[in-house]
């Protein structure tokens, strides 16, 4: 822990250094955030009673805020049935921890391949019943199919997580505002995206952009560079307009994620506090 803390530490004033030689001044932009950045913890279970114990074991750690059900993961992944009396059964054991719903597809990293209209149909499913606190749409699928799975959600108050992601890349700082505000405009209640670092270069692209559009928007951003290039971006997130940040216990669901609660705890030492 010591080690992993005094290096994010000391990386903060070289990432802060590197993102200023870009146009977007972050030490005179960067203001306090309101609230501390929470973490998400992911269940990457594939059967009911993996998922269910991964359940417990986040209900019963305090540095975990939030659960991420990854659907996509199960062996029974295809099985909307089961699938939502799992979820259920997964949100009773949660209790007051919100959970998110991830059909995380295979066209953006994920297990599932499924079409635009069975995406929706699924979606729709989970919604007459909702399970879940917070869906994760993700933004490239059809737009009148995300459009409705949007209106559902609110209309059953659950919150949307749009999404995008790129393993094989980091788009300009440029797109990534566009697919940030993008979300925005398609109803999203929570804007993410995730890409691959090839450089430390694409690193300050990711976290630029982070600022920049959290300067435009009141919504709140899960944004992360991936790998353990991208690591440090988990972390300095709190200082450059982030809300959200995703830690493991166990397995991790994406390259470059951090133990849950060495998360929190570096976070908590480089938050922004209000003066």
């Amino acid at each position: 822990m010591k080690t992993l803390l005094s290096l994010s530490l000391l990386a903060l004033p070289f990432f802060t250094a590197q993102v200023n030689a870009e146009p977007v001044a972050l030490a005179a932009q960067a203001q306090p955030a309101a609230t501390a950045v929470k973490t998400i913890v992911p269940i990457t279970a594939k059967t009911k009673e993996q998922a269910l114990a991964q359940a417990q074991v986040i209900a019963n750690t305090a540095d975990a805020d939030l659960a991420e059900f990854r659907i996509d993961l199960l062996s029974f992944a295809s099985d909307t049935k089961q699938v939502i009396a799992l979820g259920h059964e997964l949100k009773k054991i949660l209790g007051n921890k919100p959970m998110i719903a991830t059909i995380r597809t295979k066209n953006e990293g994920g297990q599932l391949e499924i079409s635009d209209a069975d995406y929706g149909k699924t979606y729709q499913a989970y919604l007459k019943n909702p399970f879940m606190d917070w869906l994760d749409v993700e933004m490239f699928r059809d737009q009148k199919v995300v459009s409705e799975i949007v209106q559902q959600a609110h209309q059953k108050k659950v919150l949307v997580v749009m999404s995008n992601h790129d393993f094989q890349k980091t788009p300009s700082q440029d797109e990534i505002e566009k697919r940030l505000l993008k979300q925005d405009q398609m109803g999203a209640d929570v804007l993410k995206i995730a890409v691959m670092p090839k450089s430390k270069q694409d690193v300050f692209t990711l976290m630029n952009a982070t600022l920049k559009v959290s300067q435009q928007t009141t919504k709140p951003l899960l944004t992360m560079s991936m790998g353990q290039l991208g690591t440090i971006s988990r972390v300095a997130t709190a200082n450059m307009g982030g809300s959200y940040s995703f830690g493991m216990i166990g397995q991790a669901s994406a390259p470059g994620q951090i133990d849950v609660t060495k998360l929190k705890q570096i976070l908590q030492t480089v938050q922004p506090t209000n003066p």
